[in-house]
This record gives structure tokens, C-alpha cells and sequence, in this order.
């Protein structure tokens, strides 16, 4: 591999001025080149890569953790999630910072501090995002949808014997001896009730027959089941794959889809908050969103993973963020004007992209572009990304509200039932169907599903993308087999086959197809990465660039808040419940 070394910048050539060390260190990489800022576009010109982040966010935060967090307590905890909303903004906006003024990846830039970010970021970008949460929670929509949830009725086995014999019962009941619990999947009649009770009388246990047959006719605490979640995931991850792989540019294929898919979800989402959201719910809201401090009490069941999950996907959450860098990359902003974009390897034509980032040097005109150039690209982010989230979040946990909750603040008689994984989901389907119709349901199933798609092509795309820059600027620099392209598909189909395998073995293990469990261990993973990168970009933008294009002592404070607040959940998250599970596999 080449030496970057000073004395190669004693010889550079004609047309490509190297950036010297004292203005932005180069360390293993090559040293930056200088090139004049482009001229600067109007915001409006912007749009796409926000609203990209934005539909990243949609499957997470917006339609699964947050409405679900609403379902367990109200509106207790909902001025974090403002909290983290505008949190994302500015760490957003010190992520789109760097590559405005390079050209690069905010990796990229991490790497040229020291080169051993490089395998720590590989790592954090794949680990985190192996779980397909999301493509698994579409799979359930479309199940639930097109051939019905299969109810699920269980009890625990007092006292539990060993073996507990199923003998004359029929093959839709399971035991479990870890849990000592009796499952029933599907309807009940008097006969098999009769049949189950002198089971439980021959295993000398109590009698739940009666108990779960209530349940069952009443359906009351019941599990609500996709049966055909994994397969359809799996069919899911598959139509991702083809989609990026057959669009010419990558980023146009991707922008095209975020935003008719962003667009649409809000349409809906605005015409059942019309028809859905009650006042009392914009009241308890306002209040829950003043109430800074307050915390969800243990009896809510919100395990503190699921809380600094939720944090994080108050907006895209973890590394997604970072491939905002990437996106504006792509779409040519500033200084990212010179570096070539990702194409198809069926479809598209192979551009030329280069590895080394570009500068400007501090002409009067290069500052005034930057300007210019850093206040669109703030307007464009605000209005893109933060209203965007800001609006989702406040009409789907509006509505959450207004369906679960009455007047008076309580949970309405028989909800109770939805509180295990995505139920809540079909319970919200459920009540509308009550209210407005089965078209109203059909509608919000459909809407999840598109919700959930939309998020998993979003982390498909921006991990294989951050991934293959990784790998190619660090490793593969000067290896012309590997093209950027080729680590993009390379990646991405990896990813695929990963997470179908995941799917698969969750027919073995269920605990691997519960789509909020996945979801849940994917957003807490990356609540820790991000306070790992607010520290190191809070470095970067104030103390590598120089004065004129660093970080303001507003959005330095920011940053600092940034770090504080996702690194004080993440410290509550490894000391209450990572430590504990370790220790208990440890000590067996």
C-alpha cells in the first residue's frame, strides 16, 4: 500500500493541491485535495435525503415504539422522545457537516483520527442491524391482514408436572418445561375443554380448563399470532434485494421510493388522526410533554432496553444517521460534488468514485458558497427530517392514545389483552374496525406493512452503503476488482441471506421471528453507538476543522447534551439488564 506520508505532499500534483496535516490530518488515508465549494443550491433543490432518514425513522420510532410506549403508560415519557427528536437535528447536522466541507463520510472522517475506527464502525454498522425486525414486522402485517392472526391462550401449570403429559389432546397444544407453561392456539369448544380438564386431572394439576376457555370465547389475554411472519419477511427481504439491485443509481432508486412512501404514510396517518384523535388526548399529550423527569413505574413492564430504544429511534437511530453523510455524498452537496455515486451492476453504468475527499480553501467566495451551502442544508433537514418525525410521532401516538385510553386517563375495558410484542398493533387494527370499519382496518395493516418495508429498505441500503465505504476506503483503496458497487451488492445480499437465516431459525426458536423483541435489541445496540459517535464528531467538527466551518458554542452544547444523553441510558441499560443476563447465562 502507498505511504501517505509528508513527504508526499512536497510533490503534488499540478491540478491536485494535497491538503496539509495542520489543516486536516490525513494519518493512514490519503491526504484531502483541494478543489474550489461548488456553487450552492436552493434548499427546495435539497430535498430527498432528509425525507430518506425520515422514512428510516417511520418503522421504528414512529409506528412501533413509540405508540407502543403510549399504549403501556400514556403520555408519561413523551417528552424524551421530543428530547431525542431534537437531539437528532443538530447530531444530523454535525454528521452533514463534515461531508459538506469534504466530501466524505463521516467515517471516513472518524478513520482519519485513527485508523482503528475503521473495524470498531464495520462492527457497530452490521452487529445492530443483523436483527430484520422490520422486514418480520411487515411479514406480520401482511399475515395478519390476508389470512387472519391465530389467538394464542396460555397458562402456567401449577403445580408443573414432570412430564407433563398432552396425551388425547390435539396437536395445536404445546408445553414448555423452562416455563411451565400450557399453550392453546386457536378456538376452543366444550368438548375439548372437557377433554383438557381431565388432562390437567390425570397430570394431578390444577384445573384450568375452564379458565382458558373463557379466555378464548372472550378473548381475553390473548397472543394474536402472524403464522406466516417469517416466510413473508423473508419474501420481504427478497423484494428489497431486487428493488436496489435493479435500480440504475442506487440513491435515485431509493430516494424515489422513501419519499412516495413517506408522503403516503403521512396522507394516511393525517386522515385517521382526523377521524381518530380525541382532545383528551392533545391534553394528556401537552401535559406528558412538559413533565420532564418522569419515568414509566415498573409495573408498565417497559424494560429500561426498551426505553433507551426508544430514544434512539425518536428518528432513524444509530449508524442510520450517520449514512446521512453517505446520502448528501450521493446526491453531490458541497464538496461531495466530486466524488462518484454507487450504480447497479445490471442496470447501471459503472461511474468513477474516487476515495480521497476534496477541501476548499478559505477564498471570500469559498466561504460565502459554504454559507450558503450549510444554511440550505439546515432549512432543507428541519423541514424533511425534524417536521417530518416531529409530526409522525405526535399523530400515531395521538392516535394510540385516543383508541386505548378514555376521558378519564385509563386503559378502556378489554385492551388490556394487547400488551405482549406486536399485538398492540392488531389491537389498534382491531378498534378501528370497531369504530370506522373493516376498510379503516384493511387500510392501517396495509400502512404498517408499507411502514415496516419502507424501514427495512432504508437499513438494508444505508448499512450496505456505510459498510462498502468502510471496507473500500480503508482496505481496498487501490484494489480495482473491488469497485465501491460491487462491496455495495456485496454487502447487501449478505445481509439478506443473514437475516433470512435469522428468520428460519426463529421457526425453531420463536423468540427470533417477535418482531418488537428484534426491534427492541436493534434500537438498544444503537442508543450505545450513538453515544459513542457524538463524542468523536463533537471532536471532529470543533477541533479539526478549522474555525470558520466548526461547530458554534450552541451546537457544541448540543453535542455535549448529545453525548450525556445517550450515554446516561445506555449506562442504565448495561448496569439493569445487560450485566444481569450475562451473568445469568455465567452463572447458569
Amino acid at each position: 500500500m502507498k505511504d501517505f506520508s509528508m513527504s508526499d505532499q512536497s510533490n503534488p500534483d499540478l491540478d491536485e493541491e494535497l491538503v496539509p496535516d495542520e489543516i486536516i490530518p490525513h494519518q493512514s488515508l490519503p491526504p484531502l485535495k483541494y478543489k474550489d465549494m461548488p456553487p450552492a443550491i436552493s434548499w427546495r433543490k435539497m430535498i430527498g435525503p432528509s425525507i430518506m432518514l425520515a422514512g428510516l425513522s417511520l418503522g421504528s420510532g414512529e409506528f412501533v415504539l413509540w405508540p407502543y410506549i403510549t399504549y403501556k403508560t400514556g403520555f408519561i415519557f413523551f417528552w424524551a422522545c421530543l428530547l431525542g427528536v431534537i437531539t437528532q437535528f443538530f447530531m444530523n447536522m454535525e454528521i452533514e457537516r463534515w461531508t459538506l466541507a469534504t466530501g466524505e463520510s463521516a467515517i471516513t472522517g472518524f478513520c482519519r483520527l485513527n485508523k482503528n475506527w475503521a473495524w470498531v464502525m464495520l462492527l457497530l454498522n452490521i452487529i445492530p442491524w443483523a436483527w430484520p425486525g422490520w422486514a418480520t414486522g411487515a411479514g406480520t402485517m401482511l399475515s395478519w391482514t390476508f389470512f387472519g392472526p391465530e389467538t394464542i391462550a396460555s397458562v402456567q401449570v401449577e403445580p408443573a408436572a414432570s412430564p407433563f403429559s398432552l396425551e388425547g389432546l390435539p396437536e395445536n397444544v404445546t408445553y414448555s418445561t423452562e416455563t411451565e407453561t400450557l399453550k392453546w392456539r386457536g378456538p376452543m369448544d366444550e368438548s375439548e375443554r372437557d377433554t383438557l380438564s381431565s388432562v390437567f386431572t390425570r397430570n394431578q394439576s390444577l384445573d384450568h380448563s375452564r379458565e382458558l376457555f373463557n379466555n378464548i370465547n372472550q378473548r381475553k389475554d390473548l397472543q394474536y399470532e402472524a403464522k406466516y411472519s417469517s416466510f413473508l419477511g423473508i419474501a420481504g427481504l427478497l423484494l428489497v434485494g431486487i428493488v436496489l439491485t435493479t435500480g440504475p443509481v442506487v440513491y435515485n432508486t431509493v430516494e424515489k421510493i422513501q419519499i412516495f412512501l413517506v408522503g403516503m404514510i403521512f396522507l394516511i396517518a393525517v386522515i385517521l388522526g382526523i377521524y381518530l384523535i380525541e382532545p383528551y388526548a392533545i391534553t394528556s399529550m401537552i401535559q406528558g410533554s412538559v413533565s420532564i423527569g418522569k419515568m414509566p413505574d415498573e409495573s408498565s413492564g417497559l424494560t429500561t432496553m426498551a426505553l433507551l430504544g426508544a430514544l434512539a429511534f425518536a428518528g432513524a437511530g444509530g449508524t442510520m444517521n450517520l449514512g446521512q453523510s453517505n446520502f448528501i455524498k450521493d446526491k453531490g452537496y458541497g464538496m461531495g460534488k466530486y466524488i462518484g455515486r454507487i450504480t447497479s451492476p445490471i442496470t447501471g453504468q459503472e461511474e468513477a468514485v474516487s476515495e480521497v475527499g476534496y477541501h476548499f480553501k478559505h477564498t471570500d467566495e469559498n466561504q460565502k458558497r459554504w454559507q450558503q451551502w450549510w444554511r440550505a442544508a439546515n432549512i432543507e433537514h428541519f423541514f424533511s427530517f425534524f417536521l417530518t418525525c416531529l409530526a409522525c410521532l405526535v399523530l400515531l401516538s395521538l392516535i394510540s392514545y385516543s383508541l386505548f385510553y378514555d376521558a378519564n386517563g385509563q386503559l378502556k375495558e378489554g385492551v388490556a389483552q394487547f400488551g405482549s410484542g406486536l399485538n398492540f398493533i392488531w389491537g389498534q387494527a382491531t378498534l378501528l374496525e370497531d369504530r370506522l370499519g373493516g376498510s379503516f382496518k384493511l387500510l392501517f395493516l396495509l400502512m404498517g406493512a408499507a411502514i415496516l418495508l419502507t424501514t427495512e429498505l432504508g437499513v438494508l441500503d444505508v448499512t450496505a452503503r456505510i459498510s462498502a465505504d468502510i471496507l473500500k476506503v480503508n482496505y481496498l483503496r487501490d484494489n480495482e476488482r473491488w469497485s465501491l458497487s460491487k462491496l455495495y451488492y456485496t454487502f447487501l445480499w449478505s445481509e439478506i441471506l443473514l437475516g433470512s437465516a435469522i428468520l428460519m431459525y426463529g421457526l425453531i426458536n420463536p423468540l427470533f421471528k417477535q418482531p418488537l423483541f428484534l426491534i427492541e435489541t436493534s434500537a438498544a445496540m444503537n442508543g450505545g453507538v450513538m453515544f459513542l459517535y457524538s463524542m468523536i464528531l463533537l471532536y471532529m467538527n470543533s477541533k479539526i476543522l478549522s474555525r470558520s466551518i466548526s461547530t458554534n458554542p450552541l451546537r457544541f452544547v448540543a453535542m455535549v447534551w448529545a453525548a450525556a444523553f445517550f450515554g446516561y441510558f445506555s449506562i442504565q441499560a448495561f448496569q439493569v439488564q445487560i450485566i444481569p443476563y450475562f451473568q445469568s447465562i455465567l452463572t447458569g
